[in-house]
């Protein structure tokens, strides 16, 4: 493998990567941000029942 060829590949990895834990971080943040919006929720609908 040619040098050139070599550092383009190890480019595209790391941009790969970059982008892989880009939408993995998303993800769990939605994820999280939505199950924190429902608890809020549920324990609003807790509060104006009594």
């Amino acid at each position: 493998m040619e040098p050139s060829a070599f550092i383009g590949s190890s480019i595209f990895l790391y941009i790969a990567a970059f982008i892989a834990v880009m939408v993995l971080g998303g993800y769990l943040t939605y994820h999280t941000t939505a199950k924190r919006k429902r608890q809020r929720k549920d324990k609003r609908d807790r509060d104006n029942l009594n």
